[in-house]
């Protein structure tokens, strides 16, 4: 799915479209994370806000998703806000009344909380963590009775310093994970499962090498599964033993378990997915890209990818294509949600004093309906995080008490879990970080919109 280096790739693409060199945070973050899972757990971990948007200034922004290198900073300009045409979105609340709720962000140990998927119309998988991204503990969040419970504890192995959880995969009677010290330069990963009933972990082995290149993983009832980023899928029984390439697999990324994709040739960031296979049965489907479609990614039914600078939506067969509204972009901000849904950009317009302006936006092609998540400030903020699964999320999430604010100076920023985008001005670094909320998180579970609740 990346390469290692695929950070200071992005941000290096970004800039250069930007027309400023990458330095500053852009060196910290690969210094600090350079592996492929850092892009898309910096999207939420800066300030559980994936996008931060500052109509009519500018801003440098960690973003990411998929298989494509998309732009991981982005700079906004353009005419005044109020020159341009008002968005016609409404919240998520009011398309989808019954996938929205709210909850916690903080255990009541204090430990943060990160959504990670759907498991129910009402159930979200949540991973505890104990300091910035140090992942220490599963719990499952129910909106229907507004009480958590805790799943078990993510331990580390003994003796090992530097140690990240990364990816967490539900499966139907396990919850499997993998983990590495990404900031050192030994090259291995383990792998863990734990009952979804909840209990002990348990570490299912460890590999070292090109093995260790975990793009994502999965879990059946006797194997663990997982894609290597060059491409492969390969496993191990859950009760240990040696890893194995699965036959066929050369070339192929997991999308969510028993589903794999391939890729046709292009540039990197532009390459369109070529064929989706069930690796159970063997069954493969051609994906034809039209003439001038760029990212083509796609879930189980549905494509999305850009044409003439618009989204265009349509079945893996081709069936139902149509392109979006300008400003609708699945490149950059965009994101395969679930089995069916994307996150895209949302065209910013109007006054945020005034109307609601959605930082980003959901979109359903099964019903064309679309709703806003989050929010633009008045003062130019506006933030929201995406679930941490391996396969698609169906969670995005957003604190609506949360603020940013951007400083100017001579130094460079420390990198520290506040910062949500940097940006060079005049000389100066300018510096955008979130301002309070940290007590509640509104969130948007797919599942139960999908379950005909929402």
């Amino acid at each position: 799915m990346r390469s290692e280096d695929d950070l200071i790739r992005t941000l290096r693409t970004a800039a250069d479209q930007a027309g400023q060199p990458v330095t500053g945070l852009a060196g910290a973050v690969a210094s600090r994370r350079r592996t492929r899972r850092v892009r898309q757990r910096m999207q939420v971990a800066l300030a559980a806000a994936a996008v931060v948007i500052v109509a009519g200034g500018t801003t440098s922004v960690l973003t990411g998703a998929g298989e494509r290198a998309e732009p991981a900073v982005t700079v906004t300009t353009g005419p005044p806000r109020d020159e341009r045409p008002l968005p016609q979105f409404k919240r998520a609340a009011e398309v989808w009344p019954g996938a929205v709720f709210k909850m916690p962000a903080k255990a009541a140990d204090g430990w943060k909380y990160r959504p990670v998927t759907g498991l129910s119309a009402t159930e979200v998988l949540l991973a505890a963590e104990s300091s910035f991204e140090k992942a220490g503990r599963l719990e499952v969040f129910d909106a229907s009775t507004g009480k958590t419970r805790v799943v078990g504890d993510m331990p580390a192995p003994d003796g090992v310093k530097g140690y990240f959880v990364q990816d967490v995969e539900a499966g139907e009677k396990y919850f499997v994970w993998y983990g590495g010290t990404p900031n050192n330069p030994d090259k291995w990963a383990d792998f863990w499962i734990m009952p979804r009933e909840g209990g002990t972990a348990r570490r299912v082995g460890k590999v070292t090498g090109e093995l260790s290149r975990v793009e994502k993983v999965g879990v059946t009832d006797d194997f663990l599964v997982w894609s290597l980023r060059k491409g492969g899928v390969y496993r191990m029984p859950l009760t240990g033993g040696a890893p194995e390439q699965l036959d066929g697999t050369d070339g192929l990324h997991l999308l969510s378990w028993p589903l794999a994709v391939a890729y046709a040739p292009g540039e990197r960031g532009q390459k369109n997915q070529s064929r989706v296979v069930d690796l159970e049965t063997g069954t493969a489907t051609e994906v034809q890209a039209e003439t001038g479609t760029t990212g083509l990614t796609c879930g189980p039914e549905w494509c999305f990818g850009m044409r003439d600078d618009r989204t265009l939506v349509r079945r893996l067969d081709g069936s139902d294509g149509k392109l979006l509204p300008e400003g609708m972009s699945f490149f950059g901000g965009g994101h395969i949600l679930g089995d069916r849904f994307a996150r895209l950009d949302a065209p910013i317009g109007g006054d945020p004093a005034k109307h609601y302006i959605a930082s980003a936006v959901v979109y359903d092609p099964v019903t064309g309906l679309t709703g806003g998540i989050s929010r633009v400030h008045p003062d130019g903020g506006g933030g929201f995080g995406t679930g941490t699964s391996s396969s698609p999320t169906t969670i995005v999430y957003w604190d609506e008490d949360e603020r940013s604010e951007e400083t100017c100076g001579t130094t460079e920023p420390p990198m520290t879990a506040d910062v949500v985008g940097t940006s060079r001005q005049d000389g100066q670094v300018c510096v955008t970080r979130r301002k309070g909320g940290g007590k509640e998180l509104t969130v948007l579970n797919l599942l139960a919109v999908t379950a005909g609740s929402g």
